[in-house]
């Protein structure tokens, strides 16, 4: 349950599949929102806006958003946050990376010609796209996706936010109410990131990879301590625990908490204080 701190602003009906009225009848729902992005000052701020409020007005399974660079053969993740994504999500990321670490796929190519909110749903609109990026996308066990970012005023540098396996067939409703959000997710993010470290193309050679917070968190996981016991250790909600969880396990490209340990353990990531 997403703490009342979380809901800033209660939602209204939400917008899985907006009919053919959706420029009347979208307003209504994501006022909500737009005005909880006004209201994010840090990452926890944002963990709660994503997992509270926007997941109940666009529902999704995961979630990834950051900023980078861009360019005509691809982009760069500067900063990157996700939420409930699995280690097989960072393993298709890494097959869309080149030799000199751009990211590219369809989908960017798309949204980089049109800089407009992008989709894709998996056996409807696999004609459009080339096999062997449809290969990658389903192994993955993706079946659809919407995407939207903004670019600076300089054209180099955007951020990005993409949402994955919705509960109904994406279409230009959901692309539109992206278009709409996408604005005010960008301010929100911006506040968001200023705490967040880079993101690095191979996780786990630093100990920079992992921020303070989830290195106290990974020490109370060490511990034994559920998610509610680290919330109450920590004074954070149980909500931004998670998130921190999701960021150490997509980092050190673990599944559990038994091999997050044994990995901190390896690349010394426990902070000193805190080990046995």
């Amino acid at each position: 349950m997403v703490p009342p701190a979380c809901h800033r602003v209660p939602a209204q009906k939400a917008i899985p599949d907006m009919p053919s009225t959706a420029h009347q009848q979208s307003a209504p729902a994501i006022l909500p929102v737009i005005m909880a992005c006004a209201e994010v000052r840090n990452a926890d701020d944002f963990s709660c806006l994503v997992q509270g409020i926007l997941h109940e007005v666009l529902p999704h399974e995961m979630m990834v958003c950051g900023v980078g660079g861009v360019s005509p053969q691809g982009n760069y993740v500067h900063k990157l946050l996700q939420f409930n994504c699995p280690i097989e999500t960072y393993h298709y990321y890494q097959s869309l990376l080149d030799s000199k670490g751009r990211a590219n796929s369809p989908l960017m190519q798309k949204w980089r010609e049109t800089q407009a909110a992008v989709f894709f749903q998996a056996g409807r609109d696999d004609h459009a796209f080339p096999a062997a990026w449809l290969t990658s996308f389903k192994k993955q066990k993706m079946h659809n996706t919407v995407a939207h970012g903004m670019l600076d005023l300089s054209g180099r540098f955007s951020s990005y936010f993409i949402f994955i396996n919705l509960p109904v067939e994406v279409s230009e409703q959901h692309a539109y109410l992206l278009n709409l959000l996408t604005p005010h997710l960008h301010l929100a993010l911006s506040h968001a990131l200023t705490t967040v470290e880079e993101f690095p193309v191979k996780p786990g050679l630093s100990n920079k990879v992992l921020s303070e917070r989830q290195r106290e968190i990974l020490h109370w996981i060490h511990e034994g301590k559920t998610n509610w016991e680290i919330a109450i250790i920590l004074d954070l909600s149980e909500v931004n625990v998670k998130y921190h969880i999701d960021q150490i396990f997509s980092k050190l490209d673990v599944r559990n908490r038994v091999n997050a340990v044994a990995k901190a353990y390896e690349l010394g990531l426990l902070l000193p204080s805190y080990k046995s």
